[in-house]
């Protein structure tokens, strides 16, 4: 399993632990649902973030390795 697969499934069940945590936490208290909304929002900016740099990374190794093998190609044209 490459890198990236691993990262994802790792922050992928580090977010679903973080959500699942703090539902029990909200349940715990007797809480009305002013500010619902604000958590529910931060919740998924940060679900957001998370895909944003597993995106970055994947997108940051598959460019570094296209660009490895086009400098390579280039240099054998100059051959």
């Amino acid at each position: 399993m490459s890198l990236i697969n691993q990262t994802i499934i790792k922050i992928t069940l580090l977010v679903g632990d973080g959500v699942h945590w703090l539902s029990q936490w909200r349940d715990r208290y007797d809480f009305d649902e002013a500010g619902e909304g604000v958590v529910s929002a931060a919740i998924a900016v940060l679900i957001f973030a998370f895909l944003g740099v597993i995106l970055w990374v994947a997108f940051k190794a598959t460019m570094g390795t296209a660009t490895n093998t086009i400098n390579a190609q280039v240099a054998k044209l100059g051959q």
